[in-house]
């Protein structure tokens, strides 16, 4: 298990290793019109598939990410018997969103719910709030958290997978990493519908990574007037 809420020494500093770049991307879902009712996939939970928004539900694609879904072997119904996924206000399991007044929710899965990013070739850095559900969890239940391939978090899906995921919930806690180019990929493996993740504040960052020393100077100050998180 790596639950990671800070990465390197820049990150310590306050700064993520692209902080002088650009930002290439960011997200924290407060669109009010991505808002509805359950989701219901009109697609065949025995196949991989990507997921398409649907009238009057809760979107499930928004700008710049997209949502797919892997069923289990064997597969189950999916998301085809509606569910609570996608973008959402409600704040019964976190208590309030990490960013704002809105989040994105996977829970229920019934197999594998996907939420992935277009490629950034000039990607540096990447960070994202995660929130899992305080419940009970089954040891083939997980949470992954790519970018560019490689894995920034994995948490479940083994022998003490449940005891590693209830470890894990109950509080927002952040992701981040330094990267070299590449996707975004989130993977949330459920079947309850108690069993949930949220997702908020995305950020990707590209652009020349600043010297160390004169990093250590600008960590300093950003360090000091960061906001305080949730």
């Amino acid at each position: 298990m790596r639950v990671t809420t800070m990465v390197a020494t820049t990150a310590l500093l306050g700064l993520s290793a692209g902080a002088l770049g650009d930002v290439l991307y960011s997200n924290s879902f407060e669109n009010t019109d991505a808002l509805g009712g359950k989701y219901y996939d009109t697609g065949d939970a025995n196949v991989a598939h990507d997921l398409v928004n649907n009238a009057g539900e809760a979107w499930v694609d928004v700008d710049g990410m997209d949502a797919g879904y892997i069923p289990f072997d064997p597969a189950s119904v999916g998301l085809t018997d509606g569910d609570y996924v996608g973008v959402t206000n409600y704040t019964g399991s976190v208590g309030a969103f990490y960013d704002g007044d809105q989040g994105y929710q996977m829970s229920d899965t019934d197999g594998i719910m996907s939420l992935s990013s277009a490629d950034f070739a000039d990607a540096t850095s990447v960070s994202l709030a995660l929130f899992i559900a305080d419940t009970g969890y089954e040891d083939a239940d997980y949470v992954q958290v790519f970018f560019g391939g490689v894995e920034l978090l994995s948490i479940g899906g083994t022998d003490d997978g449940g005891a590693a995921l209830e470890a894990a919930a109950g509080s927002w806690f952040e992701v981040t990493g330094e990267v070299a180019g590449g996707a975004l990929e989130i993977y949330f493996a459920s079947n309850s519908g108690s069993e949930a993740l949220f997702i908020d504040a995305i950020v990707i960052e590209g652009g020349v990574i600043p010297a160390p020393a004169a990093l250590a100077l600008l960590g300093v100050a950003g360090f000091a007037g960061r906001r305080r998180r949730r």
